[in-house]
């Protein structure tokens, strides 16, 4: 029977990965090994056990989409529609390191310089090497793994792989829809924070334009307390009755409740800042 096709196009991917493999031979390899995570059966399982563990991939596929399920591009599952991860690694020995021709003259080459007192950095060499065991491992949920063992192969338990990769993909709903429920809450408290942030704004510009039209209604007052001082005093000094009604007008411009409009001035904008508001000489012709 052929190989899964979602298997055959990913065979390529491994390939291509495990040509830029640089790591030396006998260097351990796993997940925690790589700064980048090498993507699914790449660099962790042995190009001897690679056919197996096809044949094993090959078997829950089919009963995958035999039940409804489909596999995806990466070899992940869709159960129940939701992507289900499975890990599968091939466990290494550790053996003795056997030093190699060209580690033996780094040494030399080390230990010569230090005899002659000259600067030479330190071969790193290590004690232990290690090579893949042909024992496989594949865990389909944080506490749930299946291995091969002295008297079990881990083909004899695709029934029980099936049953936990189901029970792996109501645990995945869980957490989504969790991990939604948190997300919308983040948005909708985020929405309150914006909308309470809108209002204040808008808050904090109408009782600032209060402030600043109450500054205007407190100089129309003066100004008109300041005539009528003028009016019933009997020394107005140089002051007329044609500046009076001047000063009156000015004070009705000043006033937010008359708002009257000043031939040169035009209409006071009340609710502008002193600043803004500021009478200025002007530097162009009319």
């Amino acid at each position: 029977m052929h190989l899964h096709k979602k298997i055959i196009a990913y065979k390529s991917v491994i390939k291509e990965w495990n040509k830029k493999d640089m790591k030396t031979e006998g260097a351990q390899r796993s997940f925690n090994n790589y700064n980048n995570s090498p993507p699914f059966l790449a660099g962790v399982i042995s190009k001897e056990e690679l056919p197996r563990v096809y044949r094993i991939l090959d078997a829950l596929f089919r009963q995958i989409e035999y039940l409804g399920g489909s596999v995806n591009d990466d070899l992940s599952f869709n159960i129940r529609n939701e992507n289900v991860h499975i890990v599968v690694i091939e466990s290494q020995d550790q053996i003795k390191h056997e030093m190699t021709r060209e580690e033996a003259k780094e040494l030399l080459i080390y230990e010569d310089a230090k005899r002659h007192h000259s600067w030479e950095s330190e071969p790193k060499i290590r004690k232990y090497g290690y090579v893949f065991n042909g024992r496989l491992r594949i865990t389909i949920r944080k506490s749930k793994y299946f291995r091969d063992t002295d008297s079990v192969n881990i083909e004899s338990r695709l029934s029980e792989m099936l049953k936990e990769l189901y029970v792996e993909s109501e645990v995945v709903r869980i957490d989504r829809e969790a991990r939604e429920e948190a997300q919308r809450k983040r948005e909708e408290e985020e929405k309150l924070r914006e909308e309470l942030r809108i209002r204040y704004n808008a808050e904090v510009e109408r009782t600032i334009a209060l402030t600043n039209i109450v500054q205007d209604y407190d100089a129309a007052c003066k100004i008109r307390a300041y005539t009528s001082a003028l009016e019933l005093s009997e020394n107005m000094g140089d002051k007329t009755d044609a500046w009076i009604d001047w000063a009156k007008k000015k004070a009705d411009w000043f006033d937010p409740t008359v708002e009257r409009t000043d031939e040169l001035f035009g209409k006071r904008k009340h609710e502008k800042d002193s600043e803004q508001k500021a009478l200025k000489n002007s530097r162009y012709y009319w």
